[in-house]
């Protein structure tokens, strides 16, 4: 594959010191569900800076399959959302640097995710950057993922959730907005501009969002309705019946 192919998706996984055990084991799960070398993604470790970084040992776990990239954002906001928001826009400026100097391949699109999620298919990859495909051909599309609405949120795309890989929208979010307030979630307070620029509900992709758990039983329920990424349950839960059910 050549260094400016468009067809591979980077997965990103963020994390700090409180959720990186999860993480990391959400990062194992992966690549034991990959039955092969995966030719549709690669991954990326994000570390917040005051976290230690991913383990050799999970490296190496999860470059069996996937190519590997390790980052620790240089971002200080701490506290939530403000930690997330700069852990976040810390991983969008990596790949907004790193793809304009040629030093990674021109990713279509990049799965920014955290600890709290879970796959829910063994082809999730493959899901997932198919319809981002579909959804592109139909129109430009900048993000793509969940989105939720309900009493008193108004609509935004969930935060785990596939943003494009075009220079001019990288170009946009990191050097036109740089940051997202403090007390608000960038997802959640940015949401009008990201509808603006083109976004899209992506078949597959749920939100549980602060779920504290979830049985066997409604995970299943969630698989039946062909769920196959999952975001939002807080503990190993997802994680555990992915595993039963996928490896």
């Amino acid at each position: 594959m050549s260094l400016l192919s468009s067809d591979k998706i980077l997965l990103a996984i963020q994390f700090w010191e409180h959720d990186r055990k999860q993480a990391l084991a959400l990062a194992r799960l992966m690549a034991d569900i990959q039955p092969g070398l995966c030719a549709e993604a690669d991954f990326l470790f994000v570390n917040r800076f005051d976290c230690p970084p991913v383990d050799v040992a999970t490296i190496k776990h999860v470059s069996r399959k996937f190519r590997v990239h390790n980052y620790r954002s240089p971002r200080r906001g701490t506290g939530w959302p403000n930690g997330c928001n700069e852990l976040w826009f810390g991983t969008i400026e990596w790949f907004y640097h790193m793809a304009g100097a040629k030093k990674i391949p021109g990713y279509k699109a990049i799965l920014t995710f955290e600890a709290d999620c879970a796959p829910l298919h063994k082809d999730w990859v493959k899901i997932l950057s198919k319809g981002w495909d579909r959804l592109q051909e139909k129109s430009k599309i900048y993000m793509a993922g969940k989105i939720v609405t309900g009493d008193g949120i108004h609509e935004h795309v969930n935060g785990n959730c596939l943003v494009s890989g075009r220079p001019e929208f990288l170009k946009w979010l990191v050097r036109e907005v740089g940051s997202a307030p403090a007390n608000v979630g960038w997802d959640y307070c940015m949401a009008a501009q990201f509808k603006q620029w083109g976004w899209a509900n992506l078949p597959g992709m749920e939100c549980r969002w602060g779920t504290r758990t979830m049985t066997d039983a409604q995970l299943q329920d969630e698989v039946n309705r062909g769920v196959v990424f999952l975001h939002g349950v807080k503990d190993y839960s997802a994680q555990v019946f992915s595993r039963k059910i996928l490896t």
